[in-house]
């Protein structure tokens, strides 16, 4: 971004600003009709955005549709039939010791957010935010990921074309772009992407005191005990793992099996592959690629911590690596630190349960742990050792997708949440109107104090204050 760029930006951004100042709140019925320009600009223009995507990612058009399109059409749908409610202000009233008290409370919008998004979801994960940030009042910058050009650029044209730049505005560019837009005056900052980005941003946006909300991902454990193992059980989990080629921040990320079940589940695993990706992955009109060069030979480096027990094949001109299952990890392991995001599964089976939590080899703070398990015992250990916002029992991946369940991070894997109402609190402050209708005069409260106003005080304290 050049100067001419920067100071251009700058405006708009005053401008959003200024443009709020000078109105009041949006209604909840402008909210909804913003909302229903966006979805409108989804439905026309699906095709458009499923090419752009599948131009990106190399993801199969079903992917595309199913996790970026419908996710956000769903998303919408369910705020505007949600939002009269969750607008509505509350309002209580107290009889005090010479007056009645009136608080009235309801959200209030930041006013103007930056959304920043990832390439691995980059439509759902830039506009996701975006219908949050709208049903809650505010205006949108929103920088999406130079890592999926496609996509960045249909999603700049066509929001030009559907809202002025006053209410929703999308700016392209670089890692530059994204630190020069950081130090704008923005009233909120919104991030999906890697830990040490999500430092970066915080560490900016803490110079002005700028709020900001961090969705960063984390090594999501998948824990499958004696009694959670079934065929069912491991296609789900190889769905979950080597959807988008496993890019995907919610995805199993190291699958622990009881060793009473672990041959088992690696021979599940193998079929579970063949059925859903054929003898030769790569040919599979299915499976995707990995998305830029450099997130590829991060993912090599991770291949050679472990061995292959299942595919380990990969043709770096075509950004491919097979879906693949390592064993035998070594203690100290990257690939027990690292979160993996790729094709790559590390299977480690464990004796007990309470030992393995004991080990400290899971990352209690991950975005989601997965439990594959009947035992009732195991999945409170399990929730109670875990600190991530979600357990997720005997299924994965479809909580993220659910309006009604809060999305989002704790230490490592980020801070705050969205979706849904989550999403409508996070981006908005609780304003409260507070009254006093006063009916008689009470001097004892100033000062000089006796005795005997102490006495009243103990007396009458629940009326007083």
């Amino acid at each position: 971004m050049d100067d001419r760029e920067f100071s251009e930006l700058r405006e708009l951004l005053e401008k959003q600003q200024t443009y709020r100042l000078r109105r009041s709140v949006p209604s909840v019925k402008e909210r909804k009709q913003t909302l229903l320009q966006l979805k409108r600009m989804l439905v026309d223009h699906e095709k458009a955005w499923v090419e752009a995507i599948v131009s990106d990612m190399r993801r199969p058009t079903f992917e595309a549709f199913s996790f970026e399109v419908a996710l956000l059409l769903n998303e919408i749908e369910y705020v505007c039939k949600s939002l009269a409610s969750w607008t509505k202000p509350e309002r209580s009233r107290q009889f005090k010791f010479g007056y009645i008290e009136m608080i009235r409370t309801k959200r209030s919008p930041y006013g103007t957010v930056l959304i920043i998004s990832p390439w691995n979801y980059p439509l759902q994960l830039a506009l996701m935010p975006a219908i949050s940030a709208i049903a809650a009042g505010n205006r949108c910058v929103i920088k999406p990921s130079e890592y999926a050009p496609a996509t960045s650029k249909l999603l700049r044209e066509l929001v030009s074309l559907t809202f002025p730049p006053e209410i929703l505005t999308v700016v392209t560019g670089d890692r530059d772009t994204a630190k020069q837009l950081t130090a704008l005056p923005f009233d909120m900052i919104f991030f999906t992407g890697s830990q040490e980005t999500g430092k970066a941003v915080s560490q900016q946006a803490a110079k002005q005191l700028t709020p900001v909300l961090l969705e960063l991902g984390g090594k999501n454990p998948c824990i499958m005990d004696e009694t959670g193992f079934s065929p069912e059980a491991v296609r789900e989990i190889v769905w979950g793992k080597f959807l988008n080629a496993g890019q995907t921040c919610i995805a199993p990320d190291t699958l622990f099996v009881h060793e009473s079940v672990y041959e088992s589940t690696l021979s599940e695993i193998s079929a579970a592959l063949s059925e859903f990706y054929g003898e030769m992955p790569k040919e599979s009109k299915d499976y995707a690629r990995i998305c830029h060069a450099g997130h590829f030979q991060k993912l090599l480096r991770l291949l050679a911590q472990g061995k292959a027990r299942i595919g380990g094949a990969y043709d770096a001109d075509d950004l491919y690596i097979a879906p693949t299952v390592l064993t035998d990890i070594q203690s100290g392991s990257p690939l027990l630190e690292e979160e993996i995001f790729g094709p790559v599964l590390p299977v480690i089976a464990y004796r007990d349960l309470e030992s393995l939590l004991d080990q400290g080899t899971i990352q209690r703070d991950a975005l989601v742990a997965y439990l594959f398990s009947k035992n009732k015992q195991h999945i409170r250990l399990v929730g109670s050792y875990m600190r991530s916002t979600t357990l997720s029992v005997n299924q994965v991946i479809h909580h993220g997708a659910n309006p009604r369940v809060a999305f989002g991070g704790v230490g490592r894997s980020g801070h705050g949440a969205y979706h849904g109402k989550a999403g409508f609190l996070a981006f908005g402050y609780e304003k409260t109107d507070y009254r006093a209708y006063r009916f008689l005069h009470v001097s004892d409260k100033y000062s000089p104090y006796t005795d005997q106003d102490m006495r009243i005080v103990r007396r009458f304290r629940k009326w007083l204050l």
